[in-house]
């Protein structure tokens, strides 16, 4: 299929983890630490006799120390790691408990009665994440701790990248954001409201008193092993001030080309790009396409060691050892393009440039692309091709640009079908016609996810992206430089052998990664 290689979408082997749904598993009689400590995972009870997943079936220490715990007879099954620690993950959850919420709505009632602010409780709480904080409900500052931590850790454990934090007339919503789309996580009273939002405030670095104007910040938490980086932004709405946090684990490995998506023509592409002396290569694609972590994806190609590689970032994200990071401040006047000035005179072999958002800083870039530094840049644009034309809009000139660029990735992210619940299904009708569109075989097979408790019944766990990469040739270096249209420039590229994301997308459908509805809602209107 063109280069993408096939992939399993038959059940995994040893335990079905299909079969587990939603509060069946006897967690309460193994804790959580004994179940990481041992890789153990308790799926069920039958006849005074508990079924354990685990990853060394025949380690008999680890038996006799589960049976001791859960008192009862264990049937030990096989599974993998990674399964294993998802179910931990899944079911052993940090959802704040009901007897905090209706502690926190008991207590800020009475705040509220005394005449007293709630956001008064969190002035002077230690900026620590203390997850014993309040148990008993009796301190309403330990209440605010706890809620915070739970709704940290509870979006760790989910793989949420943000949390969303919304007052509305009734209630508070939280909601989390995993693979993409937004999923209610929790309703908290109305009256928890100011204390959450002040102890966010007060973590974050923020003035706790401004509740008019925007405000961003940032901390550090650990949960579990994990460290995480949140970013946290508020503004103020009709029914008080919402906030979003950007969750990052530090903890994670750095993704390779492959981990990303890439296929094999596409990534050995990429590292031709990448193995240039000197020329820009962008990134494109939407806010949320994954830009910066395919970045990352690609300094990891270089050598550290033999090169002065230099990242300009708002924020820095991941630091790197052996890469000096450096973090922009419109306020102090460090915005990308000054950032950029003052990296030339640092003797760096390459650059790493976050984003380009205005004429400045794409000149300086492509300036610094032609004269001896490896460029590395994302930029807003719906594809490569958009991407070329992007970069002239802000200013570039035609013929700086057809010089100095190499290449351009242009990506998307779609979600996976979960690997543990995979069936073949027949496409909606709208869904074929579009799929034939693209010179797709009828007769073709695709998988969905049925809906297990791995991936909350949503079919899908985890995302892919969907990529193109542009190396542009003479003839079409050539079109760049008399000003050519998008029509013109894509004609070229397609005559070249470019492979477009539509088409990359097709073969993920084919290959059963993901299904043909994620593939048109992504990349139909390119």
């Amino acid at each position: 299929m063109n280069g993408t290689e096939p992939v399993t979408v038959a059940r995994p082997a040893g335990f079905d983890w299909s079969r587990l749904r939603a509060g069946e598993a006897p967690t309460s009689l193994i804790p959580e630490s004994l179940a990481r400590k041992l890789l153990a995972f308790p799926a069920r009870v039958h006849a005074d006799r508990l079924t354990v997943v685990l990853a060394e079936p025949d380690d008999y220490e680890a038996i006799r120390s589960l049976e001791a715990r859960a008192r009862m007879q264990v049937v030990p099954v096989a599974g993998s790691v990674e399964d294993i620690q998802n179910a931990i993950d899944i079911h052993y959850s940090a959802a704040m408990p009901e007897a905090v919420v209706e502690a926190m709505d008991q207590r800020f009632q009475e705040f509220g009665a005394n005449g007293r602010a709630p956001a008064d409780v969190v002035r002077d709480i230690p900026l620590v994440l203390d997850a014993e904080a309040g148990e008993d409900g009796a301190d309403s500052a330990g209440l605010v701790i706890q809620a915070v931590d739970s709704l940290i850790a509870q979006a760790a454990k989910a793989r949420a990248t943000d949390i969303h934090i919304e007052p509305l007339e009734d209630r508070v919503r939280i909601r989390f954001r995993i693979d993409g789309f937004l999923q209610e996580a929790a309703s908290l009273p109305r009256t928890s409201h100011g204390a959450l939002i002040s102890r966010l405030k007060v973590m974050a670095g923020m003035d706790i008193a401004e509740r008019r104007l925007p405000q961003d910040g940032h901390f550090a938490v650990r949960v579990g092993s994990s460290n995480i980086d949140v970013r946290a932004a508020t503004a103020d709405t009709v029914h008080g001030e919402m906030a979003v946090l950007r969750i990052l684990n530090k903890s994670l490995r750095l993704f390779s080309l492959q981990d990303l998506g890439l296929q094999k023509y596409a990534a050995a592409s990429l590292r031709k790009l990448l193995g240039a002396p000197y020329g820009m290569v962008l990134v494109a694609g939407p806010t949320g396409a994954g830009k910066t972590t395919t970045l990352y994806a690609a300094l990891s190609e270089l050598d550290a060691a033999k090169l002065n590689i230099v990242t300009i970032e708002d924020p820095v994200e991941y630091r790197f050892d052996g890469i000096n990071s450096m973090q922009t401040n419109e306020k102090a006047g460090l915005t990308f393009a000054s950032s950029l000035r003052a990296v030339l005179r640092l003797d760096p072999d390459v650059i790493l440039v976050g984003e380009i958002r205005d004429s400045e800083t794409a000149r300086v870039a492509v300036q610094a692309a032609l004269t001896g530094h490896l460029v590395l840049s994302s930029v807003h644009a719906n594809d490569a091709v958009r991407a070329v034309t992007r970069m002239v809009d802000l200013g570039v000139e035609p013929f700086l640009l057809s010089s100095a660029l190499l290449g351009v990735v242009a990506q998307r992210m779609v979600r996976k079908i979960d690997s543990h619940c995979p069936v073949a299904y027949e496409p909606e009708e709208d869904e074929i016609r579009a799929l034939r569109s693209w010179d797709m075989s009828p007769e073709a097979r695709f998988y969905k996810g049925e809906g297990c408790y791995f991936c909350s019944y949503t079919g899908y766990h985890g995302r892919t992206g969907l990529f193109e990469v542009l190396a542009p040739s003479d003839e079409f270096k050539a079109l760049v430089l008399r000003s050519a249209g998008q029509g013109e420039l894509l004609d070229q590229a397609l005559a070249d052998g470019f492979r477009t994301m539509r088409q990359d997308g097709t073969q993920k459908a084919l290959a059963g990664l993901t299904t043909p509805f994620e593939v048109l809602r992504s990349v139909y209107t390119l």
